[in-house]
Protein backbone atom coordinates (compact mmCIF):
# COMPACT_ATOMS: atom_id res chain seq x y z
CA UNK A 1 0.00 0.00 0.00
CA UNK A 2 1.47 3.24 -0.84
CA UNK A 3 0.57 5.83 1.19
CA UNK A 4 1.94 8.83 -1.08
CA UNK A 5 -1.49 7.74 -3.21
CA UNK A 6 -4.57 9.73 -2.63
CA UNK A 7 -6.86 7.35 -1.22
CA UNK A 8 -10.49 9.45 -1.53
CA UNK A 9 -13.73 8.77 -3.02
CA UNK A 10 -17.00 10.32 -3.95
CA UNK A 11 -20.38 8.82 -4.23
CA UNK A 12 -23.40 9.81 -5.09
CA UNK A 13 -26.51 7.80 -5.08
CA UNK A 14 -30.46 7.65 -5.01
CA UNK A 15 -31.83 7.35 -1.47
CA UNK A 16 -35.61 7.39 -0.12
CA UNK A 17 -36.90 9.94 1.92
CA UNK A 18 -35.13 9.57 5.24
CA UNK A 19 -31.91 7.55 3.72
CA UNK A 20 -30.12 10.77 4.84
CA UNK A 21 -30.71 10.47 8.17
CA UNK A 22 -30.15 6.95 8.23
CA UNK A 23 -27.30 6.92 6.57
CA UNK A 24 -25.67 9.36 9.13
CA UNK A 25 -26.39 7.05 11.70
CA UNK A 26 -25.06 4.27 9.79
CA UNK A 27 -22.15 6.01 8.88
CA UNK A 28 -21.27 7.49 12.61
CA UNK A 29 -21.09 3.80 13.55
CA UNK A 30 -19.02 2.63 11.27
CA UNK A 31 -16.84 5.53 12.00
CA UNK A 32 -16.91 4.60 15.40
CA UNK A 33 -16.05 1.18 15.36
CA UNK A 34 -13.25 1.45 12.70
CA UNK A 35 -11.64 4.63 14.83
CA UNK A 36 -12.36 4.05 18.25
CA UNK A 37 -11.39 6.60 20.89
CA UNK A 38 -9.35 3.84 22.47
CA UNK A 39 -7.34 3.25 20.23
CA UNK A 40 -6.11 7.05 20.44
CA UNK A 41 -7.63 8.35 17.69
CA UNK A 42 -8.69 11.30 17.76
CA UNK A 43 -11.94 12.02 16.34
CA UNK A 44 -13.93 15.29 15.64
CA UNK A 45 -17.55 15.63 13.97
CA UNK A 46 -18.20 18.95 12.47
CA UNK A 47 -22.08 20.20 11.17
CA UNK A 48 -22.15 21.70 7.72
CA UNK A 49 -24.70 23.33 5.84
CA UNK A 50 -26.51 20.22 4.51
CA UNK A 51 -24.36 17.64 5.80
CA UNK A 52 -21.74 16.74 8.51
CA UNK A 53 -18.32 16.21 7.85
CA UNK A 54 -16.53 13.60 10.11
CA UNK A 55 -12.82 13.78 10.83
CA UNK A 56 -9.96 11.01 12.79
CA UNK A 57 -6.64 11.97 13.38
CA UNK A 58 -3.75 9.97 14.75
CA UNK A 59 0.10 10.31 14.39
CA UNK A 60 0.82 10.71 10.86
CA UNK A 61 -2.87 9.26 9.14
CA UNK A 62 -5.53 12.01 9.09
CA UNK A 63 -8.79 11.10 7.23
CA UNK A 64 -12.31 13.01 6.81
CA UNK A 65 -15.38 11.82 5.26
CA UNK A 66 -18.26 13.70 4.02
CA UNK A 67 -22.44 12.81 4.47
CA UNK A 68 -24.10 15.06 2.51
CA UNK A 69 -27.89 15.06 1.14
CA UNK A 70 -30.03 16.73 -1.82
CA UNK A 71 -32.46 16.09 -4.52
CA UNK A 72 -32.03 15.48 -7.89
CA UNK A 73 -35.44 16.27 -10.42
CA UNK A 74 -37.12 16.04 -7.09
CA UNK A 75 -35.36 12.56 -6.02
CA UNK A 76 -33.95 12.77 -2.67
CA UNK A 77 -29.47 11.40 -3.16
CA UNK A 78 -26.97 10.83 -0.59
CA UNK A 79 -23.53 11.80 -1.11
CA UNK A 80 -20.68 10.32 0.36
CA UNK A 81 -17.08 11.52 -0.03
CA UNK A 82 -13.97 11.05 2.05
CA UNK A 83 -10.11 10.89 2.00
CA UNK A 84 -7.22 9.63 3.78
CA UNK A 85 -3.91 9.74 3.97
CA UNK A 86 -0.21 11.31 5.26
CA UNK A 87 -0.34 14.29 7.18
CA UNK A 88 3.51 14.54 6.48
CA UNK A 89 3.20 14.21 3.02
CA UNK A 90 0.52 16.56 2.37
CA UNK A 91 3.08 19.17 4.24
CA UNK A 92 5.29 18.18 2.16
CA UNK A 93 3.94 18.98 -0.57
CA UNK A 94 3.19 22.48 0.37
CA UNK A 95 6.36 23.20 1.72
CA UNK A 96 8.21 21.94 -1.44
CA UNK A 97 5.61 24.05 -3.90
CA UNK A 98 5.80 27.27 -1.69
CA UNK A 99 9.63 26.95 -1.80
CA UNK A 100 10.18 26.84 -5.40
CA UNK A 101 8.00 29.37 -5.79
CA UNK A 102 9.28 31.80 -3.70
CA UNK A 103 13.10 31.06 -4.72
CA UNK A 104 12.17 31.31 -8.50
CA UNK A 105 10.27 34.68 -7.55
CA UNK A 106 13.73 35.41 -5.73
CA UNK A 107 15.39 34.66 -8.57
CA UNK A 108 14.08 37.26 -11.20
CA UNK A 109 13.71 39.81 -8.89
CA UNK A 110 17.08 39.62 -7.89
CA UNK A 111 18.03 39.52 -12.16
CA UNK A 112 15.88 42.97 -12.10
CA UNK A 113 17.64 44.43 -9.65
CA UNK A 114 20.89 43.45 -11.06
CA UNK A 115 19.88 45.20 -14.43
CA UNK A 116 18.23 48.20 -12.27
CA UNK A 117 21.55 48.75 -10.39
CA UNK A 118 23.33 49.11 -13.74
CA UNK A 119 20.53 51.18 -15.14
CA UNK A 120 21.02 53.45 -12.21
CA UNK A 121 24.60 54.13 -12.56
CA UNK A 122 23.68 55.29 -16.40
CA UNK A 123 21.17 57.87 -14.97
CA UNK A 124 23.55 59.59 -11.87
CA UNK A 125 26.56 59.85 -14.30
CA UNK A 126 24.84 59.99 -17.62
CA UNK A 127 27.97 59.95 -20.09
CA UNK A 128 27.86 62.37 -22.87
CA UNK A 129 25.58 61.52 -25.34
CA UNK A 130 23.23 62.63 -28.40
CA UNK A 131 19.92 60.25 -29.17
CA UNK A 132 21.00 58.35 -32.50
CA UNK A 133 21.18 54.77 -33.23
CA UNK A 134 24.03 53.75 -30.77
CA UNK A 135 21.49 55.46 -27.94
CA UNK A 136 18.46 53.51 -29.43
CA UNK A 137 20.65 50.39 -29.47
CA UNK A 138 21.73 51.07 -26.05
CA UNK A 139 18.20 51.03 -24.53
CA UNK A 140 17.08 47.75 -26.69
CA UNK A 141 20.52 46.03 -25.00
CA UNK A 142 19.21 46.95 -21.68
CA UNK A 143 15.79 45.76 -22.32
CA UNK A 144 17.60 42.26 -23.45
CA UNK A 145 19.61 42.53 -20.56
CA UNK A 146 16.73 42.43 -18.28
CA UNK A 147 14.61 39.86 -19.88
CA UNK A 148 17.55 37.30 -19.89
CA UNK A 149 18.70 38.12 -16.35
CA UNK A 150 15.28 38.08 -14.87
CA UNK A 151 14.36 34.61 -16.86
CA UNK A 152 18.09 33.25 -16.27
CA UNK A 153 17.28 34.46 -12.22
CA UNK A 154 14.41 32.56 -12.26
CA UNK A 155 15.69 29.76 -13.64
CA UNK A 156 18.51 29.37 -10.95
CA UNK A 157 15.85 30.10 -8.30
CA UNK A 158 13.78 27.17 -9.42
CA UNK A 159 16.71 24.47 -9.82
CA UNK A 160 17.56 25.20 -6.44
CA UNK A 161 14.06 25.07 -5.43
CA UNK A 162 13.89 21.45 -6.71
CA UNK A 163 16.99 20.51 -5.09
CA UNK A 164 15.66 21.65 -1.67
CA UNK A 165 12.31 19.92 -2.33
CA UNK A 166 13.83 17.13 -3.32
CA UNK A 167 15.90 16.69 0.13
CA UNK A 168 12.55 17.07 1.84
CA UNK A 169 10.62 14.60 -0.15
CA UNK A 170 13.68 12.17 0.67
CA UNK A 171 13.38 12.72 4.05
CA UNK A 172 9.95 12.51 3.99
CA UNK A 173 10.06 8.48 2.54
CA UNK A 174 12.85 7.73 4.96
CA UNK A 175 9.72 8.22 7.27
CA UNK A 176 7.30 6.67 6.15
CA UNK A 177 9.27 3.71 5.22
CA UNK A 178 9.67 3.10 8.82
CA UNK A 179 6.00 3.76 9.76
CA UNK A 180 3.78 1.19 10.06
CA UNK A 181 1.02 2.66 12.50
CA UNK A 182 -0.01 4.89 8.87
CA UNK A 183 -0.09 1.24 7.14
CA UNK A 184 -2.18 0.03 9.52
CA UNK A 185 -4.12 3.04 9.89
CA UNK A 186 -4.82 3.09 5.84
CA UNK A 187 -5.93 -0.77 6.13
CA UNK A 188 -8.76 0.28 8.46
CA UNK A 189 -9.50 3.09 6.46
CA UNK A 190 -9.49 1.26 3.08
CA UNK A 191 -11.74 -1.88 4.88
CA UNK A 192 -14.11 1.78 6.09
CA UNK A 193 -14.38 2.37 2.22
CA UNK A 194 -15.37 -0.99 1.83
CA UNK A 195 -18.21 -0.94 3.95
CA UNK A 196 -19.47 2.20 2.84
CA UNK A 197 -19.14 1.11 -1.02
CA UNK A 198 -21.83 -2.08 0.57
CA UNK A 199 -24.20 0.68 2.13
CA UNK A 200 -24.15 3.29 -0.90
CA UNK A 201 -24.95 -0.50 -3.24
CA UNK A 202 -28.21 -1.18 -0.40
CA UNK A 203 -28.96 2.39 -1.18
CA UNK A 204 -29.09 1.78 -4.66
CA UNK A 205 -31.32 -1.48 -4.12
CA UNK A 206 -28.37 -3.79 -4.26
CA UNK A 207 -28.27 -3.71 -8.16
CA UNK A 208 -24.24 -2.86 -8.62
CA UNK A 209 -24.30 -2.51 -12.04
CA UNK A 210 -25.88 0.40 -11.97
CA UNK A 211 -25.12 2.25 -8.33
CA UNK A 212 -25.77 5.25 -9.19
CA UNK A 213 -28.77 5.66 -11.48
CA UNK A 214 -31.17 2.89 -10.40
CA UNK A 215 -34.42 4.56 -8.97
CA UNK A 216 -35.08 3.33 -5.13
CA UNK A 217 -38.13 0.72 -5.00
CA UNK A 218 -37.37 -2.15 -3.11
CA UNK A 219 -39.40 -0.91 0.45
CA UNK A 220 -37.43 -4.25 2.53
CA UNK A 221 -33.99 -1.90 2.20
CA UNK A 222 -35.50 0.51 4.36
CA UNK A 223 -35.39 -2.04 7.19
CA UNK A 224 -31.92 -2.91 6.46
CA UNK A 225 -30.63 1.02 6.82
CA UNK A 226 -32.27 1.62 10.32
CA UNK A 227 -30.45 -1.97 11.18
CA UNK A 228 -27.22 -1.94 13.13
CA UNK A 229 -24.31 -1.95 10.69
CA UNK A 230 -22.32 -4.76 9.78
CA UNK A 231 -18.61 -4.10 10.43
CA UNK A 232 -15.84 -6.21 8.34
CA UNK A 233 -12.76 -7.35 10.27
CA UNK A 234 -11.01 -4.27 11.15
CA UNK A 235 -7.39 -4.61 10.95
CA UNK A 236 -5.19 -4.39 14.20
Amino acid sequence: MDPLRGHGFGWTTPCPADGEAASLRHVEALWADYFPDAADYEVSRRELPGGVRFAVTRGDFHAELEVSGGHWHGAPRLRLSGSAGSRRVRQTERTSTATVERLRLAGGLLGGILVGWSASHLLTAPPQFTIDMLFVLGGLLLVVMLVVLVMTGAGIGGWLGQEIAGNLWATTLRALDGDSALRTDLQRWRALVRSLAHHRDLLAGGRRGLPFRCEFSDSGVVAQLHSPPMTPAIPR
